[in-house]
């Protein structure tokens, strides 16, 4: 049995606290993201350039964290057409599964250059703690 490194633990731990709930990542219109840890907090770094603020929906239902963007059509120009269109946005979902180590009425959230950072701060007990010597009695 090949012998386990502690990133490799730690790595596994990460993914099974932050199941992200079966989102594919295959033709569907899911968005990149990025899970951080912090000595006091975690963050999720959501990739969603294009949208506007009043487009992204952040919802905490027990610890189902729950983003998701809908696509608001606007009024076009009546004088102009688009000629080629690349351009591409459309209403996605993603969903965390949030552990016990975290203090879920501390969530916060802020929307900069595309990029949706939620914060999540950690329990007290779920916070690095300093070395400590041991006696053996």
């Amino acid at each position: 049995m090949p012998v386990r490194s502690n990133f490799q633990a730690s790595n596994d731990l990460m993914n099974w606290i932050w199941n992200d709930l079966g989102n594919e990542y295959s033709d569907r219109n899911v968005p990149s993201a990025n899970i951080v840890e912090a000595k006091e907090e975690y963050r999720i770094e959501l990739a969603i350039p294009g949208y506007a603020k009043n487009e992204i929906k952040i919802k905490l239902e027990g610890q189902i964290l729950n983003i998701s963007g809908e696509v608001v059509e606007n009024d076009e120009d009546q004088n102009e057409r688009l000629v080629r269109h690349e351009f591409t946005k459309k209403a996605f979902s993603r969903s965390f599964r949030l552990s016990n180590w975290v203090d879920s009425a501390s969530i916060a959230a802020k929307f900069e250059n595309g990029i949706l950072l939620v914060t999540i701060p950690k329990v007290e007990e779920a916070k690095a703690k300093p070395a400590k010597d041991i006696e053996i009695g």
